[in-house]
């Protein structure tokens, strides 16, 4: 596990129609000139090059379009030193530990940049990659990196030591091995730190700081003023799976409680739970979305519209809650909803 250091602060819809028209490899090409029309608007031409780049390390390899979930986020980001090479690390939001495809292949190349590193290890399915590639957002940073697990660098460099070893490395790859065997070095000496934070319990000093730095992602300092966040189809559509009339004056006791499953709890438990202690008794006016941060509102507006969603697909209340832990698969909604009281 390695040691991050320079912890980064972090306390900082429509045309469906039209994108269901569109083929995967237009989307793909939208969302690209989307995405480096951002850097170049912010004036970093620089970081419109390199988004360009890193999107595309793996085209070869025709990468699947990610599923239509919602995006991990770097709750942690730091610089990770191996050798001569600096590379930014992430810790994201599910305790993943990350680095986007380009820093991979900079500790591979030395610093350089580019996508055969990827696409001709010895001795490795080069096919599977793509299945395991992680599409996380960065606060304040980048919404779209792709990256891999941090364990997946150790098993490309254990290919190239192993190629070496049996004598199959291919055409100039000498130089790839050699920054193997100190990549792997390099984590033997830190891997030893991590097993005596095990040991003698420190880890759990890091989890709590972890929740800390995650709680000030999410929750501001001071309530904001409030605006509505919540769109009215999403009363609409909670009416109508229950088999009742709307009325925007007035909503049921219990909906408050769909609000915190299916939103709150879904987005962040721990998130869910500290709202709930600065806001013990939401209304109007006060609400829980304006402890949020901005950072904290976009991911309840994104989430919101997923949500929406899944109602659109569901016949009543009941089928809306076997569906949902199904549209959610990786967050805390894997739970039955048995034990909850919906009237209480």
């Amino acid at each position: 596990m390695p040691k991050l250091k320079d912890v980064a602060d972090h306390a900082v819809e429509g045309g469906h129609a039209r994108a269901a028209s569109l083929t995967a490899t237009e989307r793909s090409e939208i969302a690209k000139a989307a995405a480096q029309a951002r850097w170049r608007k912010a004036g970093d031409s620089d970081a419109a090059e390199d988004q360009e780049q890193e999107l595309d390390l793996l085209a070869p390899l025709k990468r699947p379009l990610a599923a239509t979930t919602d995006k991990p986020y770097s709750m942690f980001r730091g610089t990770l030193t191996i050798g001569e090479v600096e590379l930014q690390c992430h810790v994201l939001n599910d305790g993943r530990r990350a680095l986007t495809q380009r820093e991979v292949v900079r500790a591979l190349s030395g610093g350089r940049v580019s996508g055969s590193y990827l696409r001709n290890i010895p001795g490795y399915d080069v096919e599977a990659l793509p299945a395991k590639v992680i599409v996380f957002t960065v606060p304040g940073g980048s919404p779209t990196n792709h990256g891999f697990e941090a364990t997946l660098l150790i098993e490309i460099c254990e290919a190239y030591l192993q190629a070496r070893e049996d004598g199959t490395l291919g055409p100039n790859q000498d130089h790839i091995a050699r920054a193997a065997d100190l990549i792997v070095r390099a984590c033997a000496r830190v891997g030893i730190e991590a097993l005596i934070d095990e040991a003698t319990g420190y880890q759990e000093v890091r989890a709590k700081n972890a929740l800390q730095v995650k709680l000030q992602l999410f929750i501001a300092e001071q309530m904001g003023e409030w605006a509505k966040r919540f769109p009215d189809e999403f009363w609409v559509q909670l009416a109508r799976l229950e088999g009742v009339k709307y009325s925007g004056r007035k909503r049921p006791w219990r909906w408050g409680k769909y609000v915190m499953q299916f939103v709150y709890n879904a987005i962040d438990p721990d998130v869910s739970q500290r709202l709930a202690e600065v806001n013990p008794d939401p209304a109007k006016g006060h609400n829980h979305h304006q402890h949020l941060t901005d950072f904290g509102q976009k991911e309840l507006n994104d989430h919101l519209q997923q949500v929406i969603a899944v109602m659109r697909l569901c016949n009543d209340m009941d089928d809306f809650r076997r569906k949902f832990p199904r549209a959610f698969p990786t967050g805390p909604m894997q739970l039955e909803f048995a034990g909850v009281d919906w009237e209480g």
